[in-house]
């Protein structure tokens, strides 16, 4: 990835730090926002709801003050000549029925010539309503309807201001006008009624007949000159007027909710989450991505092959240049690992595919196998492989293919070495065995007995050092695939009796006892010999490991369509860090050259490749302190 695009990509993990925090502050300032303007909104709405309440207060005020003139109305329409006695009397009636009544006047043909209360109100009487005090309208309205007119706020003659209410009034017998009744109200008494005398010192109220853009124009309560901020408001209207009540806080409309620093506190608080998990995010991005870049490195230049696979389909995802010049194309598909050949091209039976490996364990290592390379060679190769299974996405497999050619080429002329100095040793060892065994049967004239144990001692070097010669051999021919094996059909009672049988004089030595239980008649399919010379490996080595006077288990039981020959001691047990390589060539526990037990180290790794090409197994299990089980896995005939 050339510095371009690596600066493009730090400028845009940085771009997006910006938004989402430009985001998130702006987020919350919008939901602040919104939360005050829910607030102003509900606070409005309640005050609307107060005011539209006093509205319908007021106005039922009126009409149930208005209401109890009708009476006197209905009385005048039946007595159109109604005496002046008769009105005192209906008209105090009423008066106590309607207490915020100024007076009352009755104008026949519009001309006032009853009023109640006499007591201040005289000067009324002959006031001809048409001219002075109805519009013509008004009167027009009291012609044409039979509903009641009112004309106010007007200022009265004793001071103060009231409401004029003129209901007409039709005579029964002929239906003509015969005038109306003149029903004045207490302005100051109607507020009283409905209380808006007593709201409270925030609530600024006014009664104006005026629109908003003019409310102090038409203002006749309320205090003047307060400064308006969309006011709520209610429309009074009534034949012959209309008043508006407007309302709003003395200190005006909230700017913010209530306990707004608990809301703004959990806003900041969410606002500061975002935006620190967003930089936490974005640092693990670029922390990641200068990981990637390293590794990335790694991958391109590593020495050996790295590929990966989707683990659904196979199929080749990405793999570095040293696992294309390896395998160039054919490993464009997991399913080619599944083809493994032994040195001289022959496939090898593999009882799980690296497939089937992977589908149930997430990892193995340590695969060896020749593999068929582009140009149609055999090339040796280590396999090592990793399952990823990541969270929402398909399951990737790594594939680690290292060539050991050289190490196989360094193994193959070790053989040859070993093998060939195998053979030149054997033809004099064998004839110092020989000449040994000759003096050590007073061949010759008889020995002094010091010479006698030199010449023993001497012989079982020579017969140890034959033993080591012949296992180097067996090695190598199992390695190179030139050991021949004759398979045959045979009871295993029989081959592990025979085994016990030629062992017994070594497990003597060591005063041991070979405790075999009851063997069963089942028939195997092997070659007997290199059966027999697997199960003396164990049993060797038990007899080398197992204190003395102690007892050496082996049993045989069916698993399966196997039958296995187990080797039980009572050892020390095994290391765990040494059982990895247990099975490996010169392997040993102690590998000083001081080590209490000898041998080579090559019976168990010619017991593995024994039985691996009888098609058995070898394996084991112990613990430390507790000795060692052995077994021997060989197919049932």
């Amino acid at each position: 990835m050339n510095k371009q695009q690596e600066r493009t990509f730090y400028g845009l993990v940085w771009f997006a730090r910006l938004t989402v925090c430009l985001l998130a502050i702006s987020l919350a300032l919008a939901l602040d926002s919104t939360a005050t303007e829910k607030h102003r909104a509900d606070v409005r709405a309640q005050w609307q709801e107060q005011v539209d309440d006093l509205s319908l207060e007021l106005r039922a005020s009126i009409l149930q003050n208005t209401q109890t003139v009708w009476g006197l109305a209905a009385n005048v329409a039946v007595n159109p000549d109604i005496r002046e006695s008769q009105f005192q009397q209906l008209a105090s009636v009423i008066f106590k029925l309607a207490p915020e009544l100024l007076n009352i006047g009755l104008a026949p043909d519009f001309v006032i010539r009853h009023i109640y209360p006499m007591s201040g109100n005289s000067g009324a009487l002959g006031l001809d309503l048409r001219t002075q005090s109805l519009s013509p309208e008004q009167v027009a309205l009291l012609l044409e309807t039979q509903r009641a007119v009112f004309n106010g706020p007007i200022n009265l003659v004793q001071g103060g201001q009231g409401l004029a209410a003129r209901i007409p009034i039709h005579e029964n017998d002929t239906g003509r006008l015969w005038g109306v009744i003149s029903a004045i109200l207490d302005l100051e008494r109607l507020y009283a009624s409905v209380g808006l005398n007593e709201l409270p010192s925030n609530f600024k109220l006014v009664l104006s007949t005026a629109e908003p853009d003019k409310i102090d124009a038409g203002r006749f309560f309320g205090d003047a000159d307060i400064p308006w901020q969309s006011p709520v408001s209610a429309t009074m209207a009534m034949t012959g007027f209309t008043w508006n009540l407007y309302a709003q806080p003395s200190e005006g409309w909230p700017d913010h909710p209530e306990s707004p620093w608990l809301l703004r506190g959990l806003l900041a608080f969410v606002t500061l989450v975002i935006i620190a998990g967003t930089l936490w995010i974005t640092a693990l991005i670029l922390r990641d991505r200068r990981m990637q870049r390293r590794f990335w490195g790694l991958f391109e230049l590593a020495p050996f092959g790295i590929a990966l696979y989707d683990a659904i389909t196979g199929e080749q995802i990405q793999a570095n240049p040293g696992f294309t010049r390896a395998l160039g194309s054919g490993g464009a598909s997991i399913d080619y690992f599944n083809d493994v050949y032994d040195q001289s091209g022959q496939r090898k039976a593999v009882e799980y595919s690296v497939s089937t490996i992977l589908a149930h364990r997430f990892r193995f290592t340590g695969l060896e196998g020749f593999f068929r390379a582009p140009d149609q060679t055999l090339r040796p190769l280590m396999l090592h492989g990793l399952r990823l299974d990541m969270q929402g996405n398909e399951s990737v497999v790594w594939i680690i293919a290292e060539d050991i050619s050289e190490r196989k080429e360094a193994e193959r002329l070790k053989s040859e070495f070993i093998s060939t100095v195998s053979h030149e040793l054997r033809t004099p060892l064998t004839s110092i065995s020989g000449a040994l065994s000759l003096l050590s049967a007073n061949a010759t004239d008889k020995l002094p007995d010091q010479a006698v144990r030199l010449i023993s001692i001497a012989r079982r070097n020579s017969d140890q050092l034959g033993y080591l010669i012949n296992d180097l051999l067996d090695i190598e021919k199992l390695i190179a695939g030139k050991m021949d094996f004759h398979t045959s059909e045979f009871p295993v009672a029989e081959a592990v009796s025979e085994c016990l049988e030629n062992i017994q004089h070594y497990a003597l030595e060591k005063n041991l006892t070979l405790d075999a239980r009851e063997l069963p008649a089942n028939r195997v399919r092997a070659d007997r010999q290199r059966l027999a010379q697997a199960l003396n490996n164990l049993l060797s080595n038990a007899i080398k490991f197992s204190p003395p006077d102690a007892r050496i288990d082996i049993s045989t039981e069916r698993i399966g369509q196997h039958i296995r020959i187990a080797v039980k001691d009572h050892g020390p047990g095994i290391d765990p860090e040494f059982r990895a390589r247990i099975f490996e060539k010169f392997s040993q526990a102690d590998s000083s050259d001081r080590r209490a037990k000898g041998g080579s180290g090559l019976g168990l790794a010619i017991t593995r490749e024994l039985m691996t090409r009888m098609g058995g197994q070898v394996d084991f299990s112990s613990e430390v302190g507790q000795g060692s089980t052995f077994w021997l896995d060989v197919p049932i005939a």
